[in-house]
Formats: C-alpha cells, structure tokens, sequence
C-alpha cells in the first residue's frame, strides 16, 4: 500500500541538557553520562531484536533525534550507528542525520560522526537573537551556532540543515530578518523553519495563558513572517519544497520527505513512532516498560497504540501530508496505493471553494503559497 519498498528508521534519543519552554516532545533535562550508556544499551538491545522481521528491506534514511542526541559520547553514538548497520541492511548512500544543539558539538564529535557513515547534521539554531534564544530557554547563544557551523563545515559536513523559529514572544520582524539573513550568509544546504506553536503543558504555556507573562505573536504577523523569510530564501537560492522545508538543489531531506509521501519508517527508542506493514504503532514511552519488554527479549511497542485504519482514514492520511509538499499529491499515485479514483472518493467542488489555494493541474493537487496560510482548513476537507 506505501509508495515505495525502502524503509527509513526513526532513532529517538529523548534526553536534553535543559528541556527549552516551548518543547512538547518526549525528553527528559539529564547530563549523567552513565545513563546515556545504559540507554545506548537498551537502544542496541532494541535494534538487534526489531532487525530481525525487516533484514530484507533495504534503509535508505536514519535520522537520529530527540531531546538531544548530541549529548551522547561519540563513542556511544558510535556504536549505536554501528548497532544498526550491522543488524539491517543500510544502503551505501543512505542519508543519516543526526540532530545537534550547538553547545554540545565538539570536533571529536563530529570527526567520529563522519567516520561511522553520518553525513548529514541538523542543528537546532532557532535564532541568531541572543535575547530569542534565552526567551526560548535555548542553552547556547548565537555565537556557538556560527562557531558550531563553521567546525561543521571543516570537519567535512557537506549538508547540514539550520533551524529557525519565528512568531516567538517579543520577536519583531526586524529581528527575524536578521536571523534569516545571517542564517542565509552562512549558505547551510537545507533550512527549516517552523511558527513557534504554544503547546499545553510547555513552560511557554504556562507563561502566556496562565500567567500572562507573555504575548503571543498575531496570526497577521506570524504569517508575514513566513512569507518575509521564503522571499529572502528564494532569493539567495533556495527552494520550498515543504510547508516548513526549504533546501539548495541536490538537498532535500530523504528521511522527512517519507512522512510526507505516504513511505513507511521503523521508529527505535522510547515512545518512537512507526508506520509499517500498514499499522501504525508507537513504543512504551514509559522508561520502566521500555527497558522491562527488552529484558524479556520483546519488542517494547505498545500494542494499546497500535492503530490499523480504514482505507478510507489512509486515504485522509495519504492527502493530509502529502499536501505539505509543494508538489503535492499525484492522484496517479493515489489511485495506485489505494484502487480508487480520487475524485470517486471526494467532492471535485472542493476545487472551486479553493480557488486560488487548491490547485489541480494534471496529475497533481497542490497548495499555492496562499493556501498555505490555510492549509490546515484545507487539509481537513480530506480527513
């Protein structure tokens, strides 16, 4: 039923060395190096048991994320990276990227990174504004991220990917310009930008809507952010190719170009995600199960979470992060993956109600920089 018969892995390192205000993901503020082995224990005990049902397809993308991944020892993450070319069969070009914060690259580091076969870095910059990066709660400042870049770059990394964040609390468009500009001058391969979204739960939350601490940024101004920063990217050469993505020619993300084209990925590590065979599955992403399923020699998925849909809510899927793209979907792949024509399955009308912002032309649906601005609205027609 997927597009393609490769697999990507999802590698989850939930441990940071301070969780930033704005962060809901799984991860957990911890600096003991002894239980980042005992967990690079458990992740190589997880590879070695999961390996076995899927040695036959070929690993065309490892990402490696968090939390922090880059707070592990390079002889850690090496083994781990080790682990998994021994255990499944990687191609010779697989894309595998790790994540980083600056202040926790070293040369040693990234040497050994680039040894064992890691040839693509995200580094989690989010502004070039020291003020920002402390209203983020961000642990380095802008000075480690030019440095963190620029040994990046002599180390021998030849694609690395610079994260930005815009629509933060207190951040005006000047000051965004500024970061997209410095974040430009440094010619990454690959930028991401994302609307800093106010989580319930997060520090930020708490700060804007219950304590008032805080003012969140307009929607109008969040919106003339993005649309600032894509003129400039575009400028200096770069191209969107997703909602949120924007890369040099020759570098788009293999691995999160799969979540959005319908592929499957094998997620390892606590609470880490998978979409295979069909099913949708998640791991404990309580540390005590996690660690208890492998000492029983299981794999520790949580079967409570996995979910097999109907054709007709993978459709919805299929349309939903397929229209992320600035290609969109084709509705020849579509009727491939599922046997049923598009517009057998929704309403045609939904082009007129769109005008402008959905656009068919061909074999492809897509979004204009427009409907965009919308996309959630429209994607939800699909689900």
């Amino acid at each position: 039923m997927t597009t393609t018969n490769k697999l990507g892995i999802y590698l989850h390192i939930p441990f940071c060395a301070r969780k930033c205000r704005y962060c809901d993901f799984l991860s957990f503020s911890c600096s003991s190096s002894k239980v980042f082995s005992e967990y690079t224990k458990a992740l190589i005990r997880e590879i070695r048991i999961r390996s076995d049902s899927w040695r036959y397809r070929e690993v065309d993308s490892i990402y490696i994320g968090g939390g922090t991944p880059s707070l592990f020892s390079e002889w850690d993450m090496g083994r781990i990276v080790d682990c998994l070319k021994d255990n499944f069969n990687v191609a010779h070009d697989a894309e595998i990227t790790i994540e980083a914060n600056p202040a926790t690259l070293s040369d040693e580091k990234m040497e050994r990174y680039l040894r064992k076969g890691i040839n693509r870095l995200s580094i989690g910059v989010q502004s070039f504004d020291n003020h920002m990066l402390d209203v983020l709660g961000r642990i380095h400042n802008k000075n480690d991220a030019f440095y963190a870049f620029q040994r990046a770059r002599k180390a021998g990394f030849d694609n690395i990917n610079l994260d930005l964040m815009f629509a933060i609390p207190g951040q005006t468009m000047k000051m965004w310009k500024d970061t997209v500009r410095q974040c430009i001058f440094l010619k990454p391969s690959h930028i991401s930008l994302y609307s800093l979204q106010i989580e319930e739960g997060t520090e930020f939350y708490k700060m804007i809507y219950e304590r008032g601490e805080l003012e969140p940024v307009p929607e109008i101004t969040d919106r003339e952010m993005y649309h600032a920063a894509l003129r400039m990217m575009k400028a200096a050469g770069y191209e969107r190719y997703e909602i949120s993505n924007c890369a040099l020619p020759g570098f788009r993300s293999r691995h999160n170009t799969k979540y959005w084209s319908y592929d499957e990925y094998l997620g390892l590590g606590l609470g880490a995600s998978s979409f295979v065979d069909g099913a949708r599955l998640k791991n404990h992403d309580k540390m005590y199960d996690y660690i208890r399923d492998l000492n029983q020699n299981k794999a520790p998925v949580d079967e409570e979470s996995t979910e097999v849909y109907k054709p007709r809510e993978e459709m919805g899927i299929f349309v939903f992060t397929g229209l992320r793209k600035a290609e969109g979907i084709s509705l020849e792949e579509f009727r491939q993956t599922f046997r049923e024509d598009f517009f057998s399955i929704y309403d045609r009308d939904i082009l007129n109600r769109y005008k402008g912002l959905l656009i068919l032309n061909g074999d492809r649906l897509y979004l204009t920089e427009r409907g965009v601005d919308i996309s959630n609205r429209i994607m939800m027609e699909f689900i």
